[in-house]
């Protein structure tokens, strides 16, 4: 198996596990109120920053080698879908998959 396949198992499997142990500590028996305010809180930071990791990893590598005012356009577009899907909706879920539909479909179609 090649180097790439392990660091995508790595990182899907870090990703994993910052998602569902919280979650699973949360659902521990006489886990107390206090506690699970502090997890809740946690979870609150986790989840933009996790967004804004896959972000930088998803666009690093479009805009550090070859810059293409095609890619730099996609990537505006995404992040503008993200931002008009944030001011309908005020949650996380709905911007997100806004912003990762918008960039697909666009880098579908490859403009650049």
């Amino acid at each position: 198996m090649s180097y790439t396949f392990w660091i995508l198992l790595l990182c899907g499997a870090g990703t994993f596990g910052l998602r569902w142990l919280p979650l699973w500590q949360a659902r521990r028996r006489g886990h107390s109120a206090r506690a699970s305010r502090k997890v809740q809180r946690w979870l609150a930071g986790v989840g933009p920053a996790a967004i804004a990791a896959l972000f930088v990893v998803s666009t690093w590598g479009l805009l550090v080698s070859d810059v293409r005012w095609g890619r730099v356009a996609v990537i505006s577009v995404a992040l503008l879908a993200i931002c008009l899907a944030r001011l309908v909706r005020k949650g996380i879920a709905m911007p997100t998959l806004a912003g990762a539909l918008t960039y697909g479909l666009l880098a579908h179609f490859k403009p650049w």
